[in-house]
């Protein structure tokens, strides 16, 4: 049995390939937080909700045992990070942060000026747990994940030359809502 164990988690240590890039950031304020969702669903464009929960969730429980504030599930920022992740599974664009400056200037059209963003990547046969947790020991993907961002977007896509193995992109952004006008 312990064998086994050691065997499965070289083999997941092994698996798990990262990528991290960044884009100057402005400091966060406030956002909210989400719970681990118990069922799976997919929305319109197939970007699997529940995962995006999960790695949510993990990721903002790991941003508070360091003292920040959660961050935001944006649908906007999902559907970039969904698109990225979904070409980088078909083979369509290589492994990595390749589009990313074109990903933040959509975004831009979405929400004006972006003073910050920044990128994680990853693939394997992981879980959003484990997904998280690799990020995290990873220098550079553990500081954009504790960076001063207030939204993030999540997507993955299965890969279409071996189901088992999943392709994850975090996209970060600083998205302050405007102030409301004083009366």
């Amino acid at each position: 049995m312990t064998r086994k164990l050691t065997l499965l988690t070289l083999f997941s240590i092994l698996s798990l390939n990262l990528l991290a890039c960044t884009r100057g950031a402005a400091p966060a304020d406030t956002a909210t937080t989400k719970s681990t969702p118990t069922t799976t669903r997919s929305n319109t464009d197939g970007n699997d909700t529940n995962m995006a929960q999960e790695i949510l969730y993990y990721t903002n429980k790991f941003r508070a045992s360091q003292g920040k504030p959660p961050l935001i599930l944006d649908a906007t920022c999902s559907g970039q990070a969904y698109k990225h992740s979904k070409a980088m599974a078909t083979g369509a664009t290589a492994f990595g942060h390749d589009g990313f400056e074109e990903r933040v200037a959509r975004l831009s059209t979405v929400f004006g000026n972006i003073p910050g963003a920044a990128e994680n990547v990853a693939y394997g046969n992981l879980d959003a747990e484990q997904v998280v947790n690799g990020w995290i020991k990873s220098p550079g993907h553990r500081k954009n994940m504790l960076g001063n961002f207030d939204r993030i977007g999540i997507g993955s896509a299965h890969s279409s030359k071996d189901s088992r193995i999943i392709f994850f992109t975090q996209v970060f952004i600083v998205h302050k809502e405007a102030p409301a006008p004083k009366k």
